[in-house]
């Protein structure tokens, strides 16, 4: 079976760290996969994709570097849009016309929609894997709008993703990301990890992995941290992620909210990083406050190298983050539960012990990602 998957971004997330790692574990004997990106997609440095046919159909510019409501209130009373999609729409059903495979899985919203009408239009079986959780606006009627015209097979990442997608009429099964447990685990270099940060050994490091962007909750995250070192004073923060271009202003926002809380001193801004297991071994607390997360990648990563998880009430984080036995859940956007549940951590040695050891083997029952891979194969043979 031929599956051609369609991705346009160019800076790495984790809908593409997702991808690639599906991709690789792909049975080569059953399917065949061909892989549609961008012309400059650095997330493909590094992947193992070997064998993989790589065909860059997706330019700069156009619609593609446009914001997610500003593509609506629809494709065909935009006539903006329309100009800038249909070109890119045709250029994507000849390349599938030419490559013939049996079904063209996507992977971000604007390839659901633009891959998926190529797809349609050249008879083939489309595959939307969603992994975005949207707000009521122009972007969500676009995709409900284009979900009950195109009629995709829907693999959702969570089940807040599929509630999500409530008045689609379309058919949706819930296949969670998956870790590389081989990548993610606790290190026996820990001291030497901590050391190389700047870590004190009586120091307690919380952290948090993430792009930069106001929903993943990183301003109330150092108002809390803010509230947490009045009381234990020990404690620092480590801030992995960097803007997404659009956003390209929020991180000047964040050193400014530090530096206005008097706390500058005890946060490290370490941008993108390729060696984020490593951090993570290093640290003592993940925290996520992020409001209607989709799933948590990197709460999952967390786990898997036995740390203690902070997240909300909120999105698919507590799908997985057992309350009070793999982390502790607060109310999205309440900073003073957020700086409590911090404190408690930081002050317990064993239950971050206990909490991290629990996570690491949840993340082992149910969030491998050779298991995600079976299930997302089950998914392909059933439209076989």
């Amino acid at each position: 079976m031929r599956i051609a998957y369609a991705d346009h971004a160019v800076d790495i997330g984790g809908a593409e760290k997702s991808l690639t790692d599906l991709i690789a574990r792909l049975d080569c004997s059953r399917y065949e996969p061909t892989l549609l990106c961008a012309a400059d997609a650095k997330w493909l440095e590094g992947a193992r994709l070997e064998g993989v046919t790589i065909e860059r159909v997706f330019g700069a510019g156009g619609v593609l570097d446009r914001k997610r409501d500003d593509l609506a209130p629809g494709l065909l009373s935009n006539a903006r849009t329309v100009r800038q999609a249909m070109p890119l729409v045709f250029r994507l059903w000849r390349t599938i016309r030419r490559l013939g495979p049996d079904i063209v899985h996507t992977n971000t919203l604007k390839t659901h929609l633009l891959a998926g009408a190529a797809a349609r239009f050249a008879g083939r079986r489309l595959i939307w894997h969603l992994r975005d959780i949207l707000e009521e606006g122009n972007a969500r009627k676009l995709l409900l709008r284009a979900a009950r015209r195109l009629r995709p097979k829907v693999i959702a990442i969570s089940e807040a993703v599929r509630r999500s997608l409530g008045g689609a009429e379309v058919d949706v099964v819930v296949v969670y990301n998956g870790t590389d447990l081989s990548a993610f685990r606790p290190s026996p270099r820990r001291e030497a990890l901590r050391a190389a940060l700047g870590l004190q050994p009586e120091e307690v490091a919380i952290s948090i992995v993430g792009r930069l962007t106001p929903w993943k909750g990183h301003r109330e995250l150092l108002r809390a941290f803010a509230e947490v070192v009045r009381e234990e004073p020990r404690t620092r923060l480590l801030v992995v992620g960097e803007v997404a271009f659009w956003e390209d202003t929020y991180e000047t926002e964040l050193r400014n909210l530090a530096e206005e809380l008097g706390i500058a001193s005890l946060v490290q801004w370490l941008g993108f990083r390729s060696d984020v297991p490593d951090i993570l071994a290093a640290t003592d607390i993940f925290a996520l406050p992020s409001i209607d997360e989709p799933f948590g990648r990197a709460v999952v990563e967390a786990m898997a190298v036995q740390l203690p998880v902070i997240g909300t009430r909120s999105g698919g984080v507590p799908e997985i983050v057992v309350e009070g036995k793999t982390g502790l859940l607060v109310p999205p956007g309440d900073q003073r539960e957020l700086a409590a549940a911090l404190v408690r951590l930081a002050r317990d040695a064993e239950l971050r012990r206990s909490m991290g050891q629990a996570g690491r083997a949840r993340a082992t029952d149910l969030f491998d990602v050779n298991r995600t891979a079976q299930r997302v194969q089950e998914v392909y043979a059933g439209e076989g």
